[in-house]
């Protein structure tokens, strides 16, 4: 048995204990090994972390499409957009504040920092260790708010401080400069204590390195592919680095919302496989590997290519993009593969997982498809804790991000081009069609709720 990633934990004959105090004999009734294998605090039971994860899911959906789209962008009537936005807020206030309580989730369960912990190590590591960790906190502090200050403009827009006539230039002198350094030294401060896991940061950027560097170059020939050099047309190193960096902090948003809750109720909504025939050897895995990547290649390439033949015709869509799209899609099947035949449960309830994080991107299929397998990795990765990490996670989207805008939206791509208008909002052309998909989704979560009440094993 794998031991507990906390260290409150001690091992006797009999179990896993909080305290040495703990009479012998007795089991803590608050903690279940997840399906990567580790071990972590949980109030309630597997069923209780499938449902709660996917119901909130089919909330989302439900207040997006059922309630916005069909009652406020079809029914025209302005409530429906109210009534979807009071949702949205509710469900987040939820997943956010309320649910790790009723489950006992710690601030490293979700990839956060944990300010106590930090004081531990502060209080008991060597003078090196309190050296380079109070280094590290007071350099990051000093350039968040320099990055703030700097970029007052797209902050005060993301926090609609731009609303407000008196904040819009704050940042150009007094007494406004008061509030810009008092509101980015709080969020500083926030991000510092909270935000950031040091203890596991190296393993998990490494982690999240082999992930990102990958794809990145796939991005990159993927658009040279398309349009050789003219893809680097308008690029510089500087806008590439301020969208990437803008990108951290907004993958380390989304990630909390997916990621951290669905990937947490999920991945201890199944525990880990007992199955013999669950993992290949390591010589072995290679067939399974090469069978993904073809799959991927003969399936996923023309699932592609046809609609957007239909839709803009063989001029714009030539022949050999279908052989682009194979080339493209071999990798994501092969990495696929080598998981699938690594520990299969582990990457299905990944698969899962990651759904969530694709499908919140309707309509914008092409984003809904690369952030659907983005998501399967990420939080395959999350699982262990050595990789449960948000700001590693959020170089991932950081590198991803910022080059799959500059290389795929903006209409430099042309019909390969990547709406990043997601939700109802951004329908362009309007229809009851558009709400079939989303019910479609809604539908096969709740099957899948009602399958495992029904027939899988508590475990």
């Amino acid at each position: 048995m794998n031991a507990p990633t906390d260290n409150s934990y001690v091992r006797t004959q009999d179990g896993w204990y909080d305290t040495p105090e703990n009479k012998p004999g007795q089991w803590r009734t608050d903690v279940l090994v997840n399906t990567a294998g580790d071990q972590e605090y949980e109030r309630k039971s597997r069923a209780y972390n499938l449902v709660e994860g996917l119901s909130i899911m089919i909330f989302i959906l439900v207040a997006l499409w059922l309630v916005q789209y069909s009652i406020g962008i079809m029914g025209n009537m302005k409530w429906g957009n109210t009534l979807s936005e009071v949702m949205i807020g509710v469900g987040c206030v939820y997943l956010l504040f309320v649910s790790p309580f009723r489950h006992g989730d710690t601030l490293s369960s979700w990839g956060l920092g944990n300010p106590w912990a930090l004081w531990k190590e502060l209080r008991d590591g060597s003078a090196a260790k309190r050296f380079t960790l109070c280094a590290i906190m007071l350099a990051l502090f000093i350039a968040l708010n320099a990055l703030n200050y700097s970029h007052w403009a797209e902050v005060s827009k993301f926090f609609n401080f731009n609303k407000i006539e008196a904040l819009r230039d704050a940042n150009k002198g007094f007494p406004g400069l008061f509030f810009v350094f008092g509101f980015g030294s709080a969020l500083s401060a926030v991000l510092v204590l909270f935000g950031i896991r040091y203890d596991n940061f190296v393993s998990a950027f490494a982690t999240a390195m082999k992930i990102a560097l990958p794809l990145l170059a796939l991005i990159i020939i993927g658009a040279m592919a398309q349009r050789g050099m003219n893809a680097f047309d308008g690029f510089t190193l500087r806008a590439f680095a301020i969208g990437a960096f803008g990108y951290v902090f907004w993958g380390f948003v989304q990630q909390l919302l997916f990621s951290s809750f669905f990937g947490t109720r999920l991945r201890k909504a199944f525990g880990p496989s007992k199955s013999p025939s669950n993992s290949h050897a390591p010589g072995k895995r290679l067939p399974v590997t090469l069978v993904f990547a073809a799959g991927f290649m003969f399936i996923g390439a023309p699932l592609i290519y046809f609609p957007l033949l239909i839709h803009f015709g063989p001029e714009q869509i030539p022949i050999k993009l279908l052989i682009y799209f194979a080339v493209f899609f071999a990798p994501f099947g092969a990495l696929y593969g080598h998981f699938f035949a690594k520990d299969r449960k582990r990457l299905l309830v990944a698969t899962l997982s990651g759904s969530c994080f694709g499908l919140i991107h309707i309509n914008s299929y092409g984003l809904v498809m690369v952030t659907f397998l983005l998501g399967i990795f990420l939080t395959y990765v999350f699982m262990k804790d050595v990789n449960r990490n948000l700001v590693a996670l959020g170089f991932i989207h950081g590198l991803l991000g910022s080059s799959f805008s500059i290389f795929f939206s903006h209409d430099k791509a042309g019909p390969l081009t990547v709406d990043y208008g997601v939700g109802p909002s951004h329908v362009h052309n309007p229809t009851w069609g558009v709400i079939a998909v989303p019910v479609i989704c809604m539908l096969a979560y709740l099957c899948l709720m009602v399958w495992y009440l029904k027939f899988a094993k508590e475990e």
